[in-house]
């Protein structure tokens, strides 16, 4: 097993940076100086199979093997020939270089370029390394990534494959589903608890009520997946194991167990409201949430909802991107603000990009900028 220190690179959605070094302190891991939409730490390989396992709010896993100027295809070269990726990649293992992501202030800001320079650097490097005029790229799979910030080139190994918003629970999703990352980070940066109510009146396939039953009963939210790096010899396969017990041993059962509802969700589509507790059956959660159809002008009004005193309202409401749907938007949100004036010491917050949301729910006590994929939004945020 590979030895001695990595320096992590841990992708998220912007603005929510803050949320996942949290998660990264609790693991243990220490932070280092990042940038928008990245944390960085530093580890060790065995933190691998920890990350990806439990890291609630982060999109991917990344090693960073090498950080160096290039401002000329030649000295992209010759850097990238120095990278020591025979660490990582056995002498038949598949390199790939997926993407390469340049800012308007780097000189080579050509994607398509940068990937093949890099990717021939990899094969010079590889093909000295191990002696042999032939690499057969025929075991496992190393994805290279490159990114350009001001004329500096990183380059990083993905750990993780498919995004880490993939937890395998949402077969089924609506028409605008918000990312599972991105609602676990909405639920952390409210004051939500295993003992907290929470509410979403526009529920849809079920994503923020899910992350949250998963989160009050500390389920790891990709201890049931696969992941690109679990193949590569660097890792025994023994870390693997060790850090999925470690993951599963931290779940919550008695929350599992007591099978108490603080968790609702409500949706006017009868269909959603089906898919919803189908994603909440594959998630192990289905008995800690509390699905109906309902429009949101009567959520308040049930008998489930009206006994309670104090809890927390989030929702990912329709936003109404196109200018023609905001006669259909407005009513939604009055309805909205009238639900929530009917309910005794609620917090409310809301995610989306229509602008006149302040106008219509009342001004907000904050707000917070983030971006769902690559749309704009605020997290307006009410408190009682």
């Amino acid at each position: 097993m590979l030895m001695g220190k990595l320096t992590f690179i841990l992708i998220c959605h912007f603005g929510l940076e803050k949320v996942l070094k949290s998660e990264v302190r609790k693991l243990g891991l220490e932070l280092a100086e990042g940038t928008d939409g990245e944390v960085r730490a530093i580890g060790t390989i065995a933190d691998i199979p920890r990350l990806n396992f439990n890291l609630r709010t982060c999109e991917r896993v990344m090693i960073e093997i090498a950080s160096f100027k290039a401002m000329e295809p030649d000295e992209l070269l010759e850097n990238a020939r120095l990278c020591e990726i025979e660490k990582f990649v056995p002498v038949d293992g598949e390199f790939l270089v997926t993407k390469a992501n340049q800012d308007k202030n780097s000189i080579l800001r050509s994607s398509q370029a940068n990937q093949k320079t890099v990717k021939r650097a990899f094969v010079d490097r590889l093909k000295k390394v191990y002696n042999t005029q032939v690499l057969t790229e025929t075991r496992g799979k190393y994805p290279f990534r490159v990114k350009f910030n001001k004329n500096i080139c990183s380059i990083r190994l993905d750990t993780t494959g498919d995004s880490l918003h993939k937890r395998g629970y949402r077969i089924k999703a609506g028409l605008a589903p918000i990312e599972e990352t991105l609602a676990a980070a909405l639920i952390k940066l409210t004051e939500f608890n295993k003992d907290k109510v929470l509410i979403d009146p526009f529920c849809g396939s079920g994503t923020i009520p899910i992350e949250a039953a998963m989160i009050a009963s500390n389920i790891p939210p990709s201890v049931d997946r696969a992941f690109v790096s679990e193949t590569w010899d660097v890792i025994a396969k023994e870390e693997w194991k060790k850090a999925r017990i470690e993951a599963l041993e931290n779940i919550n059962q008695e929350r599992l167990t007591m099978k108490e509802i603080k968790i609702f969700g409500f949706d006017i589509d009868s269909n959603m409201i089906r898919i919803a507790k189908e994603n909440a059956e594959r998630a192990d959660v289905a008995d800690l949430i509390y699905f109906e159809t309902c429009p949101v002008k009567d959520f308040w009004n049930l008998s489930c909802i009206k006994e309670l005193d104090g809890g927390i309202i989030l929702s990912n409401p329709p936003y109404g991107e196109r200018l023609e749907d905001r006669d259909t938007i407005v009513p939604i949100y009055r309805d909205l603000k009238v639900a929530y004036s009917k309910l005794k010491n609620f917090d409310m917050h809301v995610i989306t990009s229509f602008e006149d949301t302040p106008k219509i729910l009342g001004k907000e006590t904050k707000n917070r900028k983030l971006y769902n994929g690559m749309i704009k939004t605020y997290l307006y945020s009410y408190l009682h």
